[in-house]
């Protein structure tokens, strides 16, 4: 089954009721947790995605104060679902500014381009395996039952750490076949649409701090690109190349959105 994303965009909730049946997120951040092997802090990414895949249809209102209320917006924006965010009389300017920047995004409602398809059982394990593969940019959508045209189908989620299933996940489809990859950062999560002869990408940089030198890989020959980075208008790739297995580019600088826009 091919999902397309339209462009929602999110709004605002102020004071207002809540609508019947808003599902309630926190907003997305960064943790920066010890990291016992070695004298560094390190990044766990808390995102949403997952929770989007899961209930693309669902309504979600999502508390996010300060520049987390623009973070929360781009995040739901990416994923294609109705929100509404919540936050602080210091999140209003943030989440204004982003709203503008996705405003004059051109709309593009691709469907969702994917590698691995995960029958969800709506259990917490099968939301943990759906979060862990977000976070390293494994590529899913989720199916009612397996889907032969993708190279990997996830029908059941195997009982103790979801961190070795996903390894395995990664390890069965490939590095090769992969539709989108991402080097340079632990705190960038990718999502991919496209209808063939063009591909959106959508960066989400969950860190609050600029993210530079950031490589994309993209399956697939797109000689063809216009880039969109939030907070810097008429930014442009760098070492973009593009030939018969893979279109590659770097994002130069980007803070907390970046859509990159690919055709034929």
């Amino acid at each position: 089954m091919l999902l397309l994303v339209a462009a929602a965009l999110p709004a605002l909730l102020g004071n207002q009721t809540p609508p019947a049946g808003c599902i309630a997120l926190s907003g997305p951040k960064v943790n920066y947790r010890p990291n016992v092997a070695r004298a560094t802090s390190s990044p766990w990414v808390d995102s949403n995605a997952w929770r989007f895949a899961r209930d693309p249809q669902g309504k979600f209102c999502i508390a996010a104060d300060g520049k987390l209320s623009a973070l929360a917006a781009a995040e739901a924006f990416a994923y294609g679902v109705t929100a509404f965010i919540k936050t602080a009389a210091d999140g209003t300017g943030p989440f204004g500014r982003m709203l503008d920047f996705l405003r004059a995004l051109p709309a593009a409602d691709y469907p969702v381009m994917a590698n691995i398809g995960v029958v969800d059982d709506r259990s917490p394990q099968s939301g943990e395996l759906m979060n862990l593969l977000s976070r390293r940019n494994l590529l899913y959508r989720v199916e009612k039952a397996a889907d032969p045209r993708l190279p990997v189908n996830v029908i059941k989620v195997e009982a103790g750490d979801p961190s070795k299933q996903a390894y395995q996940i990664r390890q069965d489809l490939t590095d090769e076949k992969r539709l989108l990859r991402v080097y340079g950062s632990e705190v960038v999560i990718g999502r991919l649409t496209g209808d063939g002869a063009h591909a959106r990408v959508h960066l989400v940089n969950y860190s609050q701090r600029p993210v530079t030198g950031l490589r994309v890989r993209v399956l697939g020959n797109y000689p063809k690109s216009k880039a969109y980075i939030f907070g810097a208008d008429g930014a442009k790739l760098s070492d973009f190349s593009s030939d018969a297995e893979a279109t590659e580019f770097t994002v130069v600088e980007m803070n907390e959105y970046a859509v990159i826009d690919l055709a034929k």
